[in-house]
Parts: structure tokens; C-alpha cells; sequence
């Protein structure tokens, strides 16, 4: 299993770096210090081994959202919290989410591709927590009034922005995160 895990890890820094199209199965072999066989071993091909890398890239994010705290003191620690959390995963796993957003967007098109699929999960169930927080917080008098699927778009669009730092060159910038929170907070909070 390590040397499986080895793999992944390889291919995903590799990938990340010179993109899909120029790795090789051999370079992914040579850099992890297997043989290529052992890769189709594991893995059926290339495709697989990507598909691999985006499925657990994916599954990691999707448990750490399942993992936000349900109950908060307000609403907008909801907004916080999620905001807090896609900067820390993208610290974490700069190679994953860099893989993932800079090819997935080129496989959209095809609806059963783990891209698309990850991707839909992903707009829906922020969707979802986010409309839910601010109707809340609309509700409760701790929020602007504001339109909330407008502010969801805009929410998301952020978030979005986010997991691309990389691509954009915005990971440099020093606190981007407690930023992004202060004017989030700016723009909803009463």
C-alpha cells in the first residue's frame, strides 16, 4: 500500500507541475522508484491514476466540509468557518486542488467524468449550507437584508477564487484569509 500511495503522490506532484498530457507513465515510475509495471498493477493507466488522484483529492474536501461545526454561535462564524477552511486546504494540498481546478474545468463538457460529477456535488452542496446561512442570518436580524441567490453566487464565486490562488499567483499574498473574512463580514453583518 505504500508504494501504491507513493504512486499518487508522484503522478499528482508530477501532474500538477507539467500537466496531464506531459507525464509519462515511466516518469511517474522512475520519480516514485517503482517500475512502471508496478503502476499498471495498480492502476489500469494514466487515466485511472488521474481519475484516482481527483476522487480522493475530492473525498478529503468533501469529509472536512461534513466536518464544520453545526451549531455556532452565529451565522456568520458558519461563513467564516467554510471561508477558514478552503484557505487551510489549499495550504494543505496546494498540488491536489491545483490538479483539480486547472483540468477539470476542460472536462465539463462530458457530464460522467469524475471532474464533472465532483464539481456539481461541490456547487450544490455549498449552495445549500450558504443559502441556509443567510436566510438564517437574514432572519435572525444578524444579517443586511440581501438577495440570496445573487449573494450565494457571489459567495461561491469567492470560494472558487480561492482554491485557484495558485493559478491566479494570489498565494503569495500574506492574509488573504483573515481579508476575504473582514470584508465577507463587512458585507453581511449588521
Amino acid at each position: 500500500m505504500k508504494k501504491k500511495q507513493n504512486i499518487i503522490d508522484t503522478a499528482t506532484k508530477l501532474f500538477s507541475r507539467q500537466g496531464f498530457d506531459g507525464t509519462t507513465t515511466l516518469q511517474i515510475a522512475r520519480e516514485a522508484g517503482v517500475t512502471e509495471p508496478l503502476i499498471y498493477y495498480h492502476f489500469e493507466g494514466k487515466d485511472d491514476l488521474f481519475t484516482r488522484i481527483i476522487e480522493n483529492s475530492f473525498n478529503t474536501y468533501f469529509d472536512r466540509l461534513k466536518s464544520l461545526p453545526a451549531e455556532t454561535t452565529t451565522q456568520f462564524e458558519k461563513i467564516e468557518n467554510l471561508v477558514a477552511l478552503h484557505f487551510r486546504f489549499v495550504r494543505e494540498m496546494p498540488d491536489e486542488i491545483y490538479l483539480a481546478f486547472s483540468t477539470c474545468p476542460a472536462k465539463l463538457k462530458d457530464k460522467s467524468h469524475v471532474c464533472s460529477k465532483k464539481l456539481e456535488k461541490q456547487r450544490k452542496w455549498l449552495g445549500t449550507y450558504l443559502s441556509s446561512c443567510l436566510s438564517t442570518g437574514i432572519a435572525g436580524n444578524e444579517f443586511h437584508s440581501v438577495q440570496i441567490k445573487e449573494t450565494v453566487s457571489l459567495l461561491y464565486a469567492l470560494i472558487l477564487g480561492i482554491v485557484r490562488q495558485r493559478g491566479l499567483h494570489l498565494n503569495m499574498l500574506k492574509g488573504m484569509s483573515g481579508t476575504t473574512i473582514e470584508f465577507c463580514r463587512r458585507s453581511l453583518v449588521k
